[in-house]
């Protein structure tokens, strides 16, 4: 919020979104912030400025954090049309930059709805190629099967990486384990066999092969692979539970998104297993207290939440619980080919949906300087 209070913002579409999530009239909002139903009415329209004074009593009245009011969804739409008519299909096309943040603030259905036509465009020209280059190989084992890692991307996109019912369960769980980190692995260990009849079994490599766990419904047990690193060993035991006793909040959730095919719902769920995973390894409120206190070393939390470093790096990203907010980080998980193996942030970092990553990103040259951090400012 600017030190000038006086400063006036022409905000109407989010104004009037934030009214109807509140389920409020124009004239139940113009009573609890002081003003007249026909300010409310020429505010919505973009016709009459909302002052600062406004949005304060506006986060006072309603308990609303004023980032809430920031304009991450408007940034990431216009970062998607953006992308979309950088297309070369619209090279003939002069469309200003201006013209896309006005459709982007004043239509975000039209937006979304132009996103997934033109992902589908995108998918259908992909799948093209892909025919072709089966045709001349004989490859018939390829496929593009893009679809459900975006519509899940897109489903932790908008709820900002952040699922509060998760983090509470999580929360309670840990609380009735009551151990410290390094005591976790044993003490998930021992509620899976106590509460869930399900034991835990350390495998050698020669068993496993390539797998590096495995559910064994029938005998009950968890089979990890002695390869697996004991910071991933206790984040597997995490995951168990989570389905075990967190599968209601885990379904609530999938239901709220609505229609999805097989394929997202089930990637859906173990995507939401893994957060309830991490929320259990690293419990909100404690892991945010330790992440402000220091200066968000990621090492250091690592070594106090016995996580290893991308676990971290990982959960940093979730840190948007109303009030008691981290800062929004973003994470890229990219091979020495450039391929995005795993991309996360809070919901307001514009991630390309039909291309790489910038090549000026210094994430590129990790690969000819291991053990060693590395540190870029970039501007969006």
């Amino acid at each position: 919020m600017p030190a000038d209070s006086s400063k006036k913002l022409f905000v109407g579409p989010r104004f009037r979104r934030i009214r109807q999530q509140l389920g409020l009239s124009q004239t139940q909002i113009a009573e609890g912030l002081g003003i007249s139903p026909s300010y409310i009415n020429l505010i919505e329209r973009n016709q009459r400025p909302v002052t600062a004074q406004i949005l304060l009593r506006l986060a006072e009245a309603y308990d609303l954090d004023l980032r809430d009011l920031a304009t991450a969804d408007e940034d990431r739409f216009f970062a998607e049309l953006n992308e979309i008519f950088s297309d070369p299909l619209f090279r003939q096309i002069d469309l200003p930059k201006q013209e896309l943040r006005d459709l982007a603030e004043l239509c975000p259905g039209v937006t979304h709805a132009l996103q997934r036509l033109y992902a589908a465009y995108a998918e259908a020209r992909q799948g093209e190629t892909l025919a072709a280059a089966q045709m001349a190989d004989r490859d018939e084992g390829s496929r593009f099967e893009a679809n459900p890692i975006e519509r899940v991307r897109d489903l932790i996109e908008a709820n900002r990486n952040y699922f509060g019912e998760l983090e509470q369960t999580a929360e309670t769980l840990r609380d009735e384990l009551n151990v410290p980190a390094e005591a976790l692995y044993a003490a998930l260990a021992a509620r899976l066999r106590e509460k869930h009849s399900i034991v835990t079994r350390i495998m050698p490599v020669d068993v496993m092969r390539e797998t590096l766990r495995r559910f064994d419904r029938h005998r009950r047990q968890l089979l990890i692979s002695e390869l697996v690193d004991a910071p991933s060993r206790t984040f597997q035991l995490a995951f168990q539970a989570g389905l075990c006793e967190c599968n209601g909040h885990i379904e609530t959730i999938v239901g709220r998104a609505g229609k999805l095919d097989d394929a997202p719902r089930r990637l859906f769920r173990i995507t939401l297993a893994n957060y309830f995973a991490a929320c259990v390894m690293m419990p909100y409120q404690a892991f945010h207290a330790a992440a402000e206190a220091l200066s968000y070393d990621v090492q250091v939390l690592a070594q106090r939440f016995n996580a290893g470093f991308e676990q971290v790096c990982h959960r940093l990203t979730t840190l948007q619980r109303p009030n008691a907010r981290g800062i929004p980080f973003f994470l890229l998980r990219v091979d020495n080919a450039g391929n995005v193996s795993k991309r996360f942030s809070s919901g307001t970092f514009p991630f390309s949906k039909f291309g790489g990553t910038c090549p000026l990103w210094n994430v590129h040259s990790t690969f000819d300087t291991p053990d060693r951090l590395l540190k870029q400012v970039i501007e969006l």
